[in-house]
């Protein structure tokens, strides 16, 4: 039995339309309407305009209606996952709420509304078994009914269609009106069992489905019915050039772990263009049906191309580009409907989104990311974390976020501690010593007094202190609103001063470095299997630069960089490939402006590699 929950447009055509049978001939084909109590209000002063003394229409239609009512909490939480600029006002949300929740509960639901944004949101996150506008209703009415109830419903439903089409086409010039009209029609010509067109429709859609299986199938090597494969071969070039783009994302890890940033960068960016182009070039020739086909299979690989160009980007410090590729791959994300690849998505630009200071915009974008349910509990805690951040940031109360926080982080604290490491590096990574050095504070208080604190967690905080500039203070109260998470013993707060100042005091004086106009090999002379982390870079990419960079066992150290050479961001890592160096004694002054030990020149510059591989990034590549 279907269960039809309406929105206020319907009774607002009802009430411009109906005869005065409407009652009646309602009741002959169905018991109830559900509705929330917003509809109440949106239609409290609706009357009959073609009845005589134009009675009130909710008070003549009350016997009809089922009233539901829904948390406010639940509206705020579907608007934060449809996101803003998609989400329909507050009383649409509910209804929406509403048929999901009754979907849930077994029922066939049938959202009725007219209102395309709300229509594509509901088919998109599954809310109802189906939508359809106020003049399908009421043709499925007319066709369940008999006799002079079924011609009054059909003619009513008639004429809200002409109205329902003449709005539509009114509002050309503001947006896209083609989508609605064929949603409109295509709601129709399902609607009656009794017509072909039903059954070719439906048909049609099974036949999109299928051919993407068979489609992947036959990529596979499998066999398929020869007149799929015949159907389908058409599809193959564009399909084996996007599948190269593919292995490509499944190499980067190891890429990175042996070659330059930006040269990898460089070449993904070519062969994302050079598959779009060839595909592009294959399919044009092609039918919408097998275009639409193509276009879903490519999707899936575009989606992890450009979250891995988003990664590689926030490694480099580029928010923009970051959030460019993220944005691109969730535009892309939609076509697969996959709710994991999603979620990560959202969560990243969370976290920049909150590194640029767009705190309002963080809170959305972690709602939506924790709302679709599947991130794993590592990710989880950090968008708790970052939207317990935003939302102290924006003078919002953060209590929900921190208590979800906590509870996690009890729950198991050797993942919070690593969850609050990579969450840090993160930040840091791109530009944001401040935010980085309270998360790595936290999780320090995550380490178990049993533990010992690991080496790298300790030079990591070395690294944020060292990356703070002048007017980069502490963020006031920030900190305070962070310990809530977990409480640090006074044995934790001991170890953790120990093993920070032991690592300052090797990096400081450990080592008697021996200065030489000589090139030595850098194996010899950097041998420590660490790579040098940077904390700051000085002047401008068309002179000469100073990396200022802290090396395990050498400490502060300064690197000189040439002209228009493309330098790192602080938080990056310096490796070096076969190249030989010399360790100079820096001039005073250079020394009183930076605190450095040491000036190291490069041979042969190009034999740098600048690379921000936190572990963060590492699980993020993995899992593409």
């Amino acid at each position: 039995m279907v269960t039809y929950v309406v929105d206020s447009n319907c009774f607002i055509h009802m009430g411009g339309m109906a005869s005065t049978s409407i009652l009646n001939d309602l009741e002959s084909v169905l018991k109830t309407m559900h509705v929330t109590k917003g509809v109440h209000g949106e239609i409290r002063n609706v009357r009959y305009q073609r009845w005589k003394q134009k009675p009130n229409l909710l008070s003549h239609i009350k016997p009809l209606l089922t009233t539901h009512e829904v948390s406010d909490d639940q509206i705020r939480g579907l608007g934060s996952k449809i996101g803003e600029r998609a989400s329909p006002q507050d009383v649409d949300l509910s209804l929406m709420v509403l048929a999901h929740d009754m979907q849930r509960d077994g029922h066939h639901v049938v959202l009725v509304t007219d209102d395309f944004k709300m229509a594509k949101a509901t088919e998109e996150h599954q809310l109802a078994s189906e939508v359809c506008p106020p003049s399908t209703f009421f043709e499925r009415l007319s066709a369940k009914a008999k006799g002079k109830p079924a011609s009054e419903l059909r003619r009513l439903g008639r004429r809200i269609r002409a109205a329902e089409m003449q709005y539509a086409i009114s509002r050309r010039n503001e947006y896209d009106v083609q989508a609605k009209i064929t949603w409109m029609v295509d709601s129709l010509l399902t609607s009656a069992s009794t017509k072909p067109v039903k059954a070719k429709g439906q048909s049609g859609g099974e036949s999109k489905v299928n051919l993407l299986s068979e489609l992947q199938r036959m990529l596979n090597g499998e066999d398929i019915k020869t007149s799929l494969r015949k159907k389908l071969t058409p599809l193959r070039a564009s399909c084996e050039t996007m599948m190269r783009l593919e292995d490509h994302v499944a190499q980067l890890k190891l890429k990175l772990s042996e070659e330059s940033l930006d040269e990898i960068i460089l070449e993904t960016q070519a062969l994302i263009a050079d598959c779009l182009e060839n595909a592009g070039i294959d399919l044009a020739p092609l039918n919408r049906e097998l275009v639409d086909v193509a276009h879903r299979f490519h999707s899936r690989i575009l989606v992890r191309a450009e979250m891995a160009l988003a990664i590689m980007k926030r490694m480099k410090g580029d928010a923009v580009g970051s959030h460019l590729h993220l944005s691109t791959a969730l535009f892309q994300a939609t076509h697969v409907d996959e709710d994991l690849i999603e979620a990560r998505i959202l969560a990243r630009l969370a976290v920049l989104a909150l590194s640029t200071n767009k705190f309002e915009k963080a809170i959305r974008l972690s709602a939506s990311s924790l709302g679709l349910g599947t991130l794993n509990s590592s990710m989880k805690l950090k968008q708790h974390i970052v939207q317990a951040m935003a939302q102290y940031m924006a003078g919002a109360s953060q209590e929900e976020a921190m208590n979800h926080a906590q509870s996690m982080v009890h729950a198991d604290l050797a993942m919070a501690s690593q969850a609050l490491t990579e969450l840090g590096e993160s930040f840091l990574a791109l530009n944001r010593p401040d935010f980085a050095i309270e998360l790595f504070d936290e999780a320090l208080e995550c380490v178990s007094s049993k533990e010992k604190m690991s080496e790298e967690l300790g030079e990591l905080i070395l690294l944020a202190h060292r990356a703070m500039q002048d007017n980069d203070n502490e963020i006031d109260g920030l900190r305070q609103v962070l310990d809530q998470i977990h409480q640090q013993t006074d044995a934790q707060e001991k170890q953790v001063e120990d093993v920070v100042e032991e690592i300052s005091k090797r990096q400081e004086d450990a080592i008697e470095l021996v200065f030489s106009n000589d090139w030595q090999d850098a194996n010899l002379v950097l041998n420590d299997e660490r790579p040098l982390y940077i904390s700051s870079v000085v002047g401008d990419a068309s002179e000469e630069q100073l990396i200022l960079a802290q090396h395990p066992s050498l400490g502060s150290v300064g690197i000189w960089l040439p002209a228009k050479a493309d330098a790192p961001k602080p938080g990056a890592k310096i490796t070096l490939t076969n190249g030989r160096v010399k360790i100079a004694e820096p001039p005073s002054e250079v020394v009183e402006s930076y605190a450095i030990r040491a000036l190291i020149a490069i041979e042969f510059p190009e034999s740098l590699v600048f690379q921000s591989l936190t572990s963060d990034a590492q699980e993020e590549l993995e899992d593409l």
